[in-house]
């Protein structure tokens, strides 16, 4: 039987491994590349299976460069294909192509949390499972017939680092068991139930902005599920972004009465840990980054109990100020910027209501936690190329903290 694999990721190479290690004859290989934010890479280990066991192999980003239907149906003509560690949506000429059908791995129990970063929002909704499923590909998304599931537990404290390596092994495993019953035509397949199914939007940059009026054990998860090798959730500090890498709840904190979300209430210097109120709770920072720095010890970077993270209101609008008086000065000496009308329309929505202003800025309205507390609704997210003509005349402060990887 002639396979096709298509992937990449840590996930996608491991599972390479183990199709190969269960014999199979591979047909060729089409090895996407990983986002640029992602460190731990694995083009390479994915090149150098294929140069050990003489496949051919294409190495791509989107599959537009030229035309894979016509190599795997006309060159490779492989009999099935596996497709993992894949983050586009692949055609129909593609799937269909092999006779025995296209096999995906979703890390989910299928038919729960069909759709985008599944492991991700299984430990931000405080899930206690999540898990890995061998399908096969058809129209709908995630929704085609399963071979094979194994569940994987989520512990109360374990990291998206921790459960991706699980869900990673899984895979393997799974494919190691399952690819002799698939040669031989012995391997199981049901329907999924969709009445059954629950599904998961994807994320975007700005989905990772932590919510200090969320109860404790949400930012927990908040932090714990986006957390290497994700991106990593994030607030705003002094104004810039600062990713929290990790924290825990603080168990014996004080109990709270006078509260006000994001409020450093401790910094232990010796133990290089900083408490932040929550919305009903104390959460302790470990190890942050500051935007363009290593990571460091929370107490390195956030100093004094008179500290608030996260950008509020009033922070806005002294920033808008200063703004205004720039954009005054530049009018007065009679050179005014090219983009000064952008700045004046901008200046100019301070004289209004104060939310109204900050939701005029549109980089920095998902960073108001205030807006959350006051019960008004953000502006929602745009399109990550929608704001693309703004960016160069708005300040740095006004984006350092709405910026980011996917997740």
């Amino acid at each position: 039987m002639k396979v096709l694999f298509i992937g990449s990721t840590k996930r996608g190479y491991l599972a390479l491994q183990a199709l190969a290690e269960a014999g199979a004859d591979f047909a060729g290989i089409i090895s996407l590349r990983q986002d640029e934010h992602e460190s731990e890479r694995f083009e390479g280990p994915i090149a150098e299976i294929a140069a050990q066991l003489r496949v051919p192999i294409h190495e791509t980003r989107w599959m537009r460069e030229r035309d894979y239907g016509d190599i795997i149906r006309g060159q490779w003509k492989p009999d099935i294909a596996f497709v993992i560690g894949c983050r586009l949506r692949l055609p129909r000429e593609i799937y269909a192509a092999p006779p025995a059908g296209t096999l995906a791995v979703h890390d989910s129990c299928l038919p729960e949390y069909r759709g985008f970063a599944p492991l991700n929002w299984a430990i931000l909704n405080g899930a206690d499972h999540t898990g890995v499923t061998l399908f096969y590909v058809d129209e709908a998304t995630d929704a085609g017939d399963i071979v094979a599931q194994r569940c994987v537990p989520i512990g109360p404290d374990d990291t998206a680092g921790k459960v991706y390596e699980l869900v990673c092994a899984a895979t393997a495993d799974l494919l190691r068991e399952t690819y002799p019953l698939l040669v031989t035509g012995q391997a199981p397949r049901r329907a999924q139930e969709d009445a059954q199914a629950s599904h998961t939007c994807p994320r975007i940059p700005a989905d990772g902005l932590i919510d200090w009026s969320a109860p404790t054990r949400h930012v927990y998860n908040h932090v714990r599920g986006l957390t290497r090798p994700y991106p990593g959730a994030f607030t705003c500090f002094d104004g810039k972004r600062l990713t929290i890498w990790r924290a825990v709840p603080a168990a014996e904190a004080p109990r709270y009465v006078g509260r006000v979300p994001g409020r450093v209430v401790a910094v232990d210097r010796g133990q290089g840990t900083v408490d932040v109120l929550t919305g009903d709770g104390v959460l302790r920072l470990h190890e942050v980054q500051v935007e363009g720095r290593a990571p460091q010890p929370a107490a390195a970077v956030i100093r004094s109990v008179r500290s608030t993270l996260g950008a509020r209101v009033t922070d806005l609008m002294e920033r808008i100020e200063l703004l205004e008086q720039r954009v005054a000065e530049l009018a007065a000496v009679g050179h005014p910027p090219r983009r000064a009308g952008r700045y004046r329309r901008l200046a100019a929505a301070s004289s209004g209501p104060t939310l109204q202003a900050a939701a005029t800025v549109r980089h920095a309205g998902p960073t108001l936690q205030a807006v959350g507390q006051t019960g008004l609704a953000p502006e929602p997210p745009c399109r990550p190329d929608a704001d693309a003509p703004l960016r160069g005349s708005v300040p740095s402060w006004l984006r350092g903290c709405s910026t980011g990887g996917r997740p």
